[in-house]
């Protein structure tokens, strides 16, 4: 479904601060459950980086991987994002069901605003699944399948039931699907269990 991704000629749409309103960096952190001291999150789909910035800012101890399919999104942070100067935030290119960083490296794992765009969603969060150390977390936001005033057509949202089955289905456990916490979005969250 390539025709459903975002167009990266838009992409300094992703920088409008005005996103944090629906979409609070606060809550997704939270959510994250992130351990004391150093961590490590990785972002599928992540853009511009503008979540993993917020997070850095937020998480002292936190490094963010920042991977995404596009070339140009990867160029924007390299020469943009403040916290890939400091070394906490690193661009990675990826394909949708491949990033090219270890098994078990990361602490969390978060997609904002991609499940409507996955071609293989099982692809992709089988992914996460093994990018993620046991008892790591995974949040997933998205927009809700409900009239928004902005957002892709209703027919490719993120439909409660379905999102939790292919998490479920990916191996994770802990599963919670809410689509009330956020005026516009459904945000799922679930953890690694030990194998």
């Amino acid at each position: 479904m390539a025709h459903l991704k975002f167009d990266i000629s838009k992409l300094e749409k992703l920088n409008d601060p005005a996103r944090f309103e629906s979409l609070p960096p606060d809550v997704f952190l939270s959510a994250l459950a992130l351990p004391d001291g150093p961590s490590v999150i990785v972002e599928i789909g992540a853009g511009t980086g503008l979540f993993a910035e917020a997070f850095t800012d937020r998480a002292p101890g936190a490094t963010v991987y920042v991977a995404d399919i596009a070339e140009e999104a990867i160029e924007w942070m390299l020469a943009n994002r403040r916290g890939v100067a400091e070394g906490r935030i690193v661009p990675v290119r990826s394909t949708e069901t491949r990033v090219p960083l270890g098994d078990g490296i990361a602490d969390a794992v978060y997609m904002i605003n991609l499940h409507h765009e996955l071609a293989d969603p099982h692809g992709s969060y089988a992914e996460a699944f093994r990018l993620l150390k046991t008892g790591g977390r995974l949040l997933v936001v998205d927009w809700a399948a409900r009239e928004t005033p902005k957002g892709p057509p209703l027919a490719i949202r993120a439909v409660p039931s379905a999102l939790e089955a292919v998490i479920t289905g990916a191996g994770f456990t802990d599963v919670t699907v809410d689509d009330s916490a956020l005026p516009w979005h459904v945000m799922a969250t679930a953890r690694r269990p030990a194998v």
